[in-house]
């Protein structure tokens, strides 16, 4: 799938420690929060394309928002699961990875 059109583009990334989080209130799972990761690099439409066509190829990316009109990819975690939030942020990466190869082709 050429996407892209054959262009180079800027590799996407988020730095970690840059998480904004918000209370979502207690659940089933525990207490839930709404994370929100600001993106770096090149947020383009060609790149939005990419980014939906990874997450049509595995659902278990459907839990990260990019968030029209801005950079931002919001989710949601549980805090009562030990390092949830560290396996989300593992998730991420391998999805804005790929995103990144599929931009790049």
């Amino acid at each position: 799938m050429n996407i892209a059109g054959g262009r180079t583009a800027q590799s996407v990334g988020f730095r970690a420690n840059e998480i904004r989080r918000m209370d979502m209130g207690t659940g089933l799972a525990g207490n839930r929060v709404r994370c929100a990761v600001s993106l770096s690099g090149t947020v383009d439409e060609t790149w939005r394309k990419c980014f939906r066509a990874v997450q049509l190829e595995d659902t278990g990316f459907f839990r990260f928002r990019l968030e029209m009109g801005s950079n931002t990819i919001t989710f949601l975690v549980s805090e009562s699961r030990g390092g949830e939030l560290a396996s989300e942020l593992k998730t991420l990466a391998y999805l804005l990875d790929a995103a990144n190869s599929l931009a790049r082709t």
